[in-house]
């Protein structure tokens, strides 16, 4: 997600909130202001009604950080990297570097979350229960009522059964420990969503239709997202199935084209290499060894004025921070460090010697050979 400010790390995760949340923030805050608490609570200042409502969301987004950070902890006990925490538009995601080991740990990750919005909710509700005995001031009594509802729907709304949601993941680690297969119940899982997706959008444009009412709109952007991120996901598990027993050889390009450390930026530029089927070069030093690798995007982002003088060493990334494989791995295994590295692609190495490069449009052309050749059956949830 583009936009996103970093804000530090939470309870030893990288927090970082999207821009988007600004609108959410505002939305909520005019909302409770304006229409909720003034219709529940009567009596009190405009100021009073906007403060109490900027208070709400504040602690509204608090309960979503804790819903991720649930996520990430019991992730993380399971021995799954959790590469961060992000709060945007459509709420909050913990973005996890590897799948998790079992149906077990799939099931228990997935819960957390639900778990911490549910619990939170029973939290606030017992505080509004008992502010309300205490006799203070109703203004706080609703506000605070209203964070257990909307912390009721969010662990509700996550529990539904389709991916991306939380739900979804609890219906993946269930099929993936009834039949024993991950890809298969990923499949399952985002081919449910794409059921919930379109039951939202539904109900969203009769909610319009028939009540006149904006929140049906709301309901069919939801639906919209839920479809899209099910689709994206079923496509990333049916491309993982088709790559089931290619190997990284199978897939890539031998004898890639290098460049010297030594190189300047308009040497590469004027080479016979640009425009071939690669754009991103192993670079070697004096010795012949790979010490980086470096794109033609690198290349082209220095000034026209620099590129006379600025050596692809300078330019380079690191061979630390490029992924690097064996010609016989699982190219399946392979696939997430090519998403997860801004190269897109990825050296291979046998007995220390280079041999070949696998970029992600190999990775897409032999999974489309393999969909042809051996596709995958349609699977059901």
């Amino acid at each position: 997600m583009n936009g996103n400010i970093k804000l530090g790390r939470i309870a030893g995760f990288a927090l970082s909130v999207n821009w988007s949340v600004l609108i959410i923030a505002w939305l909520l805050s005019w909302s409770l202001a304006t229409t909720s608490l003034p219709h529940h609570a009567y009596g009190h200042s405009e100021f009073t009604y906007w403060l109490t409502g900027l208070g709400a969301a504040a602690i509204f987004f608090a309960s979503l950080l804790a819903h991720e950070v649930a996520h990430a902890v019991v992730a993380r006990r399971h021995e799954v990297e959790v590469e961060g925490l992000t709060l945007w538009l459509f709420g909050g995601v913990a973005t996890l570097k590897s799948d998790p080991p079992t149906p077990r740990a799939d099931f228990r990750i997935a819960g957390a979350g639900p778990a911490a919005s549910l619990g939170l909710a029973a939290g606030f509700e017992l505080i509004a229960v008992g502010l309300q005995a205490l006799d203070t001031a109703h203004l706080v009594v609703v506000a605070v009522a209203w964070l257990a509802g909307i912390n009721l729907m969010l662990g509700l709304l996550n529990l539904i059964p389709g991916a991306p949601l939380d739900g979804g993941r609890i219906l993946r680690a269930f099929m993936w420990h009834r039949h024993g297969d991950q890809l298969r119940a990923t499949i399952s899982a985002a081919r449910a969503g794409g059921v919930v997706a379109a039951i939202l959008v539904g109900l969203g444009v009769l909610e319009f239709v028939v009540g006149a009412s904006m929140s049906g709109l709301w309901l069919v952007f939801i639906g919209w997202f839920v479809g899209s991120a099910a689709r994206s996901e079923g496509a990333d598990a049916l491309t993982r199935a088709n790559l089931r027993g290619v190997e990284v050889c199978d897939a890539m390009s031998v004898e890639p084209v290098t460049a010297a450390e030594t190189m300047v930026a308009n040497e590469l530029l004027g080479t016979d290499a640009v425009g071939g089927r690669h754009s991103t070069y192993p670079v070697l030093d004096d010795r012949g060894n790979v010490t980086g690798m470096v794109t033609l995007d690198r290349v082209g982002s220095v000034r026209p004025a620099d590129r006379a003088s600025t050596t692809l060493a300078q330019i380079a990334i690191p061979l630390l921070d490029v992924p690097v494989a064996a010609p016989t791995d699982s190219l399946w295994s392979l696939m997430d460090r090519l998403d997860a590295t801004p190269v897109g692609a990825a050296l291979v190495f046998e007995h220390g010697n280079l041999v070949g490069i696998v970029t992600v449009g190999d990775v897409a052309r032999a999974a489309e050979a393999r969909r042809v050749e051996n596709p995958v059956p349609r699977l059901v949830p």
